[in-house]
């Protein structure tokens, strides 16, 4: 039965180009190399744009935004031509799920003083991995621009959420922030009667892992669907070319000589954040985990890939971080992940605390037993 539904998924799209093994250019090479989108108001139209040509100008504008953010190195308060995206840009991000889930989402949030720039909702407490737990919790990513000052706020206010790191002052929680994938994790909160877990992020650590793969822990992530509760333009640029970055892989690690398969498409997608995580090595997640998360979530897949899925597998228009290439990213992103996990799986001994810890580790041990 599931071999025909995925059948009857396959796209239409059937057949492969071979992808070019040439060296990825650097940072600076592939950003010199870009196309200037350029003052175009100069010339007058004599007809009224077409689709093709506000696709073929957007895609020039993406270009040129990622030319200019690679030669200022994403310098905080440089725009960069960001104003100049319209406003339906990226929406293939935000993804429509139940009113009433929305709503508790968002109330969530409403519960934190501190400023919270960038705010995202993942996992199985919001998109359904076909089980499900007690002990189940809604796992929340902020992205905040100064995390000292934010965690200084947030312990004034919710001290109880942190663990006894928190007697050390903001300015250690920060620094153990920075450890690892950048991210601090505040796991079995309970807030509305909710049982959340949610991480804090620099804004800076975000757009660098989305840019750049370099630990690839909320790259990763959001490459699977995500509910956005608070969007930055920024941001949602920079996942726009993370998403296309993994459709790109994604569709490099398709048999060659086979039909294109839309399911294993989203399979070799959700599949990349996993290759080397310490949990999945040591069998802390459900081994079927990565085809539940397909399976279950299909349509939402669709709705983030769509435009993707156009320009990478219809207009064969590849594109992957510097330093990445057809060649080396499963091999580099095995052992980027491996030491990003296995660092933030250390750290959480310390900024969650040892109960909480391992409370977290048979949370996720008891699922992986239940799935099987």
């Amino acid at each position: 039965m599931l071999a025909t539904t995925r059948l009857a998924r396959t796209s239409l799209f059937v057949s492969k180009r071979m992808i070019s093994s040439a060296t990825e250019p650097s940072a600076k090479e592939l950003a010199e190399s870009s196309v200037i989108f350029g003052d175009r108001k100069t010339k007058k139209r004599t007809q009224e744009p077409t689709q093709e040509n506000t696709v073929e100008d957007l895609s020039l504008l993406d270009e040129s935004i990622r030319k200019a953010e690679y030669l200022s190195h994403g310098a905080e308060g440089a725009t960069n031509g960001f104003e100049k995206l319209p406003s339906h840009y990226a929406k293939n991000q935000h993804i429509d799920i139940d009113q009433t889930n929305t709503n508790e989402l968002r109330s969530i949030l409403w519960q934190f003083d501190a400023p919270i720039r960038y705010a995202f909702a993942y996992g199985s407490g919001v998109f359904s991995q076909g089980y499900s737990t007690p002990d189940t919790q809604t796992d929340l990513i902020f992205a905040v621009t100064y995390p000292q000052h934010w965690h200084s706020i947030n312990m004034k206010y919710n001290k109880d959420h942190y663990s006894s790191l928190r007697y050390f002052g903001s300015g250690v929680v920060s620094k153990f922030q920075e450890v690892g994938a950048g991210v601090y994790f505040n796991p079995y909160v309970e807030i509305d009667g909710k049982l959340v877990k949610y991480g804090v992020v620099s804004v800076d650590t975000l757009v660098n892992d989305l840019a750049k793969w370099n630990t690839f822990y909320l790259a990763g992530r959001l490459q699977k669907p995500v509910k956005i509760l608070r969007d930055d333009t920024k941001i949602r640029f920079w996942n726009q070319q993370n998403l296309k970055a993994a459709a790109s892989l994604a569709y490099m690690n398709l048999p060659e000589d086979q039909p294109f398969d839309e399911f294993q498409f989203y399979k070799n997608i959700t599949e990349l954040s996993y290759k080397g995580d310490v949990r999945y090595t040591l069998g802390a997640e459900n081994p079927k985990k990565i085809e539940n998360i397909v399976e279950k979530n299909f349509e939402y897949f669709q709705k983030y890939y769509s435009p993707i899925m156009n320009e990478v597998i219809g207009e064969k228009k590849f594109f992957l971080p510097p330093g990445f290439t057809k060649e080396n990213a499963n091999a580099k992103l095995q052992d980027t992940i491996f030491r990003s996990s296995t660092s933030q799986m250390a750290k959480g001994l310390f900024t969650a605390g040892v109960s909480k810890s391992v409370k977290y580790a048979w949370a996720k041990k008891v699922k992986a037993r239940a799935s099987k």
